[in-house]
């Protein structure tokens, strides 16, 4: 341990960085921030848990991180030969084709209407071209119409149209079946509200199932002409006709919703009975007790409503609705209980009623009343809440003192300490972590006294402190999960200060112990320690095992650029990504064909060739395929995907489903669950590797949809298209209908306020947000932003992706405080959703470049 003093030593008189390191004050941008990222669905591809033991840790987990991670091969489910093999046109990128009835559906999908319009007139023009031809070109010229709100021009086509097949006498395309449905949505954007209802009603007559989709709207057009009976009738047709409960639910609170919206509470309150009587999720539940006490509320049923809102609280009481309802109970002067009260305040951080609430019970109860701890340490956190710093470490002191067998006793200690920070004694405040965790060092909260108190020290420049708690977090609690993470601290910390000895002795002491934890960021970074203090073979030994292991994640490719040599500044890990990339396929013998893929699904699954490319039969006649297929063609994409996610969710653990689906799912241009089903597919499969998996399934996960546009603005703003791939794949999964919780929207998920300053910037008057999602703006936004983030942050592609995610500002403090090295500023960000951002997209980057570079 004589090393271990020495580097303590040097490590804090040099100061110790790292991630522990407080927060950079945030930029001011001279733009708005784009922040945070759409997340697409999980499925990583060794999904399994750290636990299993044939999984690999990784230390960068996503939807498409898991590469080296293998899990047992399944045994694979017969598929049945029914229904036509699925076309695939996912893989090539899409051309420029001179026939104008697919230039203008395409123009359609990419929400350039103008230009769709021009194209499908000029088949209308034609006069060579054949009725059914016609025909399909005016169907989408309504559809086009109606993609910008012209309803007018929107039914004059459709009138066409109709008048067309009704001198044709055929209509093989469905085309005149079909209209119905979009005459039913101009007429609804006009305020024709009858004729708009009967026309659903007509579609409805040729697709009987369709129900779910239907309903609804003609429920609003009841609610608009103030018909709340036939609007109840349609809303209970279409919960009827649900897929599933979730969707159900829905059209039940919509339902609710039109109930009070027509001044019928006691109605609304029937509804939410029923929502309560399939609903499984207790904060969703608590949501809708609420909800039910209102509506009895304003019914004038004030039991029934007391009745509900108790049942809101007991429900779930840290969720905000249950603080809700208590304020209904509390305004009504309904008895309640002290301490339930004061927990649902605590939680909801309304802490003065909480204190109010609390002390009541306290000075209500024996002090041996079974509760008592709690609503102490409770009280005391109230106090924190507020500021209160005196009369929070008073309340922990007593609680730590009297109440010793108290489930809340470790957080106390955590929670004092917190207090004497507050107070300003920082140095009380490390004692007080100390104390705990030396004097009960069984409690499970110990180690975290210990994390805590180094946090505290690095926080306050302390780095002598920090050093002495993290290392002996290590050596005192080494089973606790916070003992890998005060090596790495160390050994990162050291690296990065220049102590390469001290750190290959940390790294490699946590690469001995702990051989599972971030294996990937601990092998390269010991390998750049070892080859900054001189071993240079032991460094490429290092870094050669985790190429070997992992060559696609963040840290393999980092470790491949290393062992050839190549520094980590200006945006090398980028812009050099040929030089480390592997191949398209290791499968001997792939040509990157579709039949060679499929040959070698069929070896694996134990099936025949047209069986693997086939739908089995449950699949092929799954009624949520066809509304998705069928609301696809009738524009209504959020409605499609609901129903074609069920599909995915109801076959995603049948491995011989996985590959006819994902090719389905790219045929209809439902791309993130064509990914989802290819990665899947990958995971199940004994390949191991990506690039271990034939090329052409490696590109049904690694898609190059919407290329017309990506590489046009790629190459328009001095971007590489492979680059502009691999970050809209990251954000959205390619669905043009994404949007993150941050309102982040669409393909390159630009939220509003972004919009709106690119939009000025590029001279866009007519933008609203309305057209966000149309691919056309989107990605024209969306590489125009990263291309002004690029000259903003001095051309590193590293420092602008990481404002593409947590904004410029924060991306120009963070550089000028960690330096040129990408790996080390990617490494030290202080927000853990750039670093991972940076990560995903690398990898994505390694595989389109394989693939297509």
């Amino acid at each position: 341990m004589k090393w271990l003093v020495l580097f303590v030593i040097l490590l804090l008189a040099a100061g110790c960085g790292g991630e522990q390191t407080p927060s950079p004050t945030p930029t001011a941008a001279s733009t708005a921030r784009l922040v945070p990222t759409f997340t697409p669905t999980p499925v990583a591809v060794g999904g399994a848990s750290a636990s299993n033991a044939e999984s690999v840790a990784v230390s960068t987990p996503s939807p498409d991180s898991g590469v080296a991670q293998r899990l047992p091969t399944p045994t694979p489910e017969p598929a049945a030969a029914e229904a036509d093999p699925p076309t695939v046109a996912a893989n090539a990128p899409a051309t420029n084709t001179d026939d104008p009835l697919e230039r203008g559906r395409r123009l359609i999908r990419y929400g350039d209407y103008d230009a769709a319009r021009t194209a499908l007139s000029q088949v209308i023009a034609d006069g060579s071209v054949d009725a059914a031809r016609r025909a399909a070109a005016l169907y989408d010229l309504g559809r086009a119409y109606l993609g910008e709100g012209r309803y007018g021009e929107a039914l004059a086509t459709f009138d066409q149209l109709d008048a067309l097949l009704a001198s044709a006498g055929a209509d093989p395309g469905q085309f005149g079946q079909k209209e119905h449905f979009l005459r039913a949505e101009a007429l609804l954007g006009m305020g024709r509200y009858n004729e708009a209802i009967a026309a659903y009603w007509r579609f409805l007559e040729a697709y009987p199932w369709m129900n779910e989709a239907v309903q609804p709207r003609i429920a609003r057009a009841y609610l608009a002409l103030n018909d709340i009976e036939s609007a109840d009738a349609a809303f209970r047709r279409a919960a009827e006709a649900a897929g599933d409960r979730v969707a159900r639910v829905r059209v039940l609170e919509a339902l609710a919703q039109a109930h009070l919206d027509g001044g019928r509470p006691a109605q609304a309150a029937a509804v939410y009975d029923e929502i309560l009587s399939v609903a499984e999720n207790a904060g969703y539940r608590t949501q809708i007790f609420y909800r039910a006490g209102q509506a009895l509320a304003a019914a004038g049923d004030l039991d029934g409503a007391v009745e509900r809102w108790r049942a809101a609280t007991a429900e779930a009481p840290e969720n905000y609705n249950a603080y809700l309802a208590l304020i209904e109970l509390v305004n009504r002067n309904v008895p309640f209980d002290l301490y339930l009260r004061g927990y649902i305040d605590l939680k909801a951080e309304a802490y003065l009623p909480a204190i109010n609430a609390y002390r009541a019970y306290l000075e209500s109860v024996d002090p041996t009343d079974a509760r008592a701890g709690r609503a102490l340490h409770e009280l005391g956190q109230s106090y924190l809440g507020v500021r209160n710093f005196s009369e929070a470490l008073a309340a922990f002191e007593r609680v730590i003192a009297e109440y010793p067998d108290c489930p809340c006793f470790g957080q106390a200690w955590l929670d004092k300490a917190a207090a004497q920070a507050g107070l300003g004694d920082a140095a009380g405040a490390r004692r007080t972590y100390r104390t705990f965790a030396r004097d009960f060092p069984n409690d499970p909260l110990a180690p975290e006294a210990l994390w805590q108190s180094g946090r505290r020290a690095l926080a306050e420049g302390n780095h002598i402190e920090a050093a002495v708690d993290f290392l002996a977090l290590a050596d005192g609690f080494p089973a606790s999960e916070r003992a890998p993470q005060a090596l790495y601290t160390l050994g990162f910390g050291a690296f990065a200060l220049g102590l390469y000895e001290q750190a290959v002795e940390a790294l490699a002491r946590l690469q001995r112990s702990y051989p599972d934890y971030r294996w990937d960021a601990v092998g390269y970074w010991l390998g750049r320690s070892q080859a900054a203090a001189g071993q240079v073979e032991a460094a490429r030994a290092t870094w050669q095992a985790v190429v070997d292991r992992a060559p696609d994640i963040y840290f393999g490719i980092l470790s491949h650029y290393a062992l050839k040599g190549i520094a980590m500044t200006d945006a090398a890990m980028l812009t050099r990504i040929r030089e480390v990339a592997g191949p398209a396929s290791r499968v001997p013998g792939d040509d990157g064909s579709q039949a060679f893929a499929e040959r070698w699904l069929a070896n694996w699954l134990g099936l025949s060739v047209e069986q693997v490319r086939t739908l089995p039969t449950a699949i092929a006649n799954d009624p949520d395929l066809a509304k998705g297929r069928l609301l696809l063609e009738l524009d209504q994409r959020e409605d499609a995907l609901v129903a074609l996610e069920r599909v995915y969710q109801r076959h995603r653990d049948s491995a011989a489903a996985l590959y006819p689906l994902s090719l389905e799912f790219a045929r209809l241009g439902a791309y993130r669950l064509s990914i989802l089903s290819a990665m899947r597919l990958l995971q199940f499969s004994p390949a191991g590797w990506v690039e271990n998996a034939p090329a052409f399934l490696q590109r049904l996960s690694y898609p190059r949809p919407f290329a017309e546009l990506i590489e046009r603005e790629a190459r328009a703003h001095n971007l590489d298209p492979l680059l502009y791939y691999s970050l809209i794949r990251q954000e959205s999964l390619f669905e043009e209908g994404a949007r993150s919780t941050a309102a982040a929207q669409g393909l390159a998920q630009i939220i509003p306020d972004t919009g709106q300053w690119i939009a000025q910037r590029i001279g866009h008057p007519e933008y609203t947000n309305d057209i966000i999602y149309r691919p056309v703006i989107n990605l024209r936004f969306g590489a125009y932003y990263l291309d002004w983030a690029r000259g903003y942050l001095g051309g590193n592609l590293i420092s602008a992706l990481v404002g593409y995610n947590a904004g410029p500002g924060n991306a120009d403090a963070w550089r000028k405080r960690f330096g040129p090295d990408d790996a080390l500023f990617v490494e030290q960000l202080t927000f853990s959703e750039p670093r991972l951002y940076i990560q995903l997209i690398l990898s994505n980057l390694y595989h389109y470049t394989r693939l297509y570079g």
